[in-house]
């Protein structure tokens, strides 16, 4: 999570991704493409005044395959992917939300046409709301092949709200992501030292 923080508040200043708007379903907001990768490898904790992502793994640090989208004149953060290795070499995927989502209304992701998959709000801060998901091989394999991810949220006024996240350059991320350092097992907690008894 402390990866994931570090990215959300350097994004906007060092990301040059594309802009998107929201709409209510079940149109979709179009995409305003930007030039260079829609999919970012991002290394490490990357610096706020840089304006480019570190492009390959420093120092066995582990990577991060990131799309940051931008809303309206001010380019303020619409959302951010994150799609990230896990320990056992799989993959999990963590959507970071704006504020003014409706927790109980929850999240979906769609590759595509697919069948939606329903996720749950998992956390906040003050950077937004937090949903994620692990990428099993037949998701990955759509992620892949695909297209567009939609991914779907409610505001807190009842409007539901899809927005599109374009799948472009994700074969060449995920290639480049899947070169990258695994990330570190987590270390088991200690066990706690028991107490010297009592005299008596």
């Amino acid at each position: 999570m402390e990866m994931i923080a570090a990215l959300l508040a350097a994004g906007a200043s060092w990301m040059g991704l594309e802009a998107q708007q929201t709409a209510p379903a079940p149109a979709a907001a179009p995409a305003a493409q930007a030039s260079g990768p829609a999919w970012q490898l991002v290394c490490g904790q990357a610096p706020a005044a840089s304006p480019t992502p570190t492009p390959a793994p420093a120092a066995n640090q582990p990577c991060s395959l990131v799309q940051n989208l931008l809303a309206g004149e001010q380019k303020q953060r619409l959302l951010t992917v994150i799609l990230q290795r896990t320990p056992q070499a799989g993959h999990s995927m963590t959507i970071a939300l704006p504020h003014g989502v409706l927790f109980p209304a929850g999240v979906s992701v769609q590759v595509d046409e697919a069948p939606e998959k329903p996720l749950a709000v998992q956390t906040s801060d003050q950077n937004g709301a937090y949903t994620g998901i692990a990428v099993d091989p037949a998701l990955l394999t759509a992620l892949r092949g695909g297209k567009t991810l939609k991914i779907g949220f409610t505001a807190g006024n009842g409007q539901r709200i899809i927005v599109p996240v374009t799948l472009r350059d994700f074969p060449a991320g995920l290639t480049a992501l899947d070169k990258s350092p695994l990330p570190p097992a987590p270390r088991p907690a200690p066990a706690p030292t028991p107490a010297p008894p009592k005299p008596r």
